[in-house]
């Protein structure tokens, strides 16, 4: 009898315990993170690093997505329609323009910027990057004076190129300022190529800076032709042009990459995002980061085919070379 009495009290408290766990289990908090304006290698990188960290999809976060095919003009809808189902956190990613969606949309929700290719502070949107002291933070990166240097870089790979075509759309103008810039120091002709509407025409673009005899290609930092980076490298082949671009590009097989270490800066968004989550940080408090990692890539693979050699002074330089 003792006997029983104790094997049913251990049966009562494992099956209290266990009550407990699942009590606790359907009671856990859920966060919802809503994310606008990227593709799928960096939201998987996001989501990765918020699963270190503690976090389950279906189980105690909700995350959507709005990828970067979604057309420009439809961003400030798309948003509002994010904002609507009252997320904790809203993560904006690329330009100005979703940044802009995003901030009308969210109201008071907390906002994790990435990419977004300007001054915060000189355009008054946040007080410092130390302190912003609103309702955002996140990582600011100035894509603007990287064009200078992927064209530098272009130019020291393929001397003989004197006229250079430049790929930009309505969110790069200032990209294109700045290549202009570098262009007439380096004694370089810039070919710009602009990309418009809903759906680029890369073979065209293309085909026009074959015309103008364009002897290389630089291509901005753009989420759009991030998402069509394929089709645009396959109107590149066809053209055998040697290319430029952002290390992002890499598995299109550009010639030579180089920026910022974007998979990384998608982990210190996440990051950012469970500082206010369960950290219980404003995102006033948290600093703005600019990001410190850059990278430079040579794909010798693509210039073999290219018939370009690559002057040795820039394989040592780079972190990657692609054999």
């Amino acid at each position: 009898m003792m006997r029983r009495r104790m094997v049913m009290r251990t049966f009562a408290a494992t099956a209290f315990a266990s009550c407990s766990i699942v009590n606790a289990q359907s009671t856990a908090r859920v966060y919802r993170v809503a994310m606008l304006y990227v593709a799928a290698p960096f939201s998987n990188a996001f989501t990765k690093r918020m699963q270190e960290l503690g976090y389950e999809q279906s189980r105690n976060l909700r995350f959507e997505v709005a990828g970067s095919d979604v057309p420009l003009g439809q961003l400030p809808a798309v948003a509002r329609a994010m904002a609507d189902r009252r997320p904790d956190v809203m993560v904006a990613a690329g330009s100005e323009a979703v940044l802009d969606a995003v901030e009308r949309a969210a109201g008071a929700t907390p906002i994790v910027m990435l990419f977004i290719d300007f001054d915060p502070v000189a355009k008054d949107r946040v007080v410092s990057l130390a302190r912003p002291g609103r309702n955002l933070t996140g990582l600011s990166l100035q894509q603007i004076d990287l064009a200078a240097k992927k064209l530098e870089l272009l130019k020291e790979a393929v001397p003989r190129a004197t006229r250079i075509a430049v790929l930009f759309d309505n969110s790069t103008r200032e990209q294109q300022r700045r290549a202009q810039e570098e262009a007439k120091a380096l004694g370089v002709t810039l070919l710009p190529q602009e990309l418009r509407g809903d759906s680029y025409d890369y073979d065209g673009a293309i085909r026009a800076a074959v015309s103008d005899k364009a002897q290389a290609v630089l291509i901005l930092s753009s989420g759009v032709f991030f998402s069509g980076r394929f089709k645009l490298f396959n109107a590149i082949d066809r053209a055998r042009l040697p290319s430029m671009a952002s290390p992002a590009f890499r598995d299109a097989g550009a010639m030579l990459c180089y920026g910022a270490n974007f998979l990384y800066m998608y982990v210190r968004a996440a990051e950012i995002v469970d500082r206010i989550l369960r950290g219980g940080q404003k995102p006033g408090d948290i600093p703005i980061e600019q990001p410190t990692r850059f990278q430079f890539i040579v794909n010798l693979n693509t210039a073999r085919v290219l018939a370009v050699s690559i002057p040795q002074s820039l394989l040592l330089r780079a972190d990657e070379v692609i054999r």
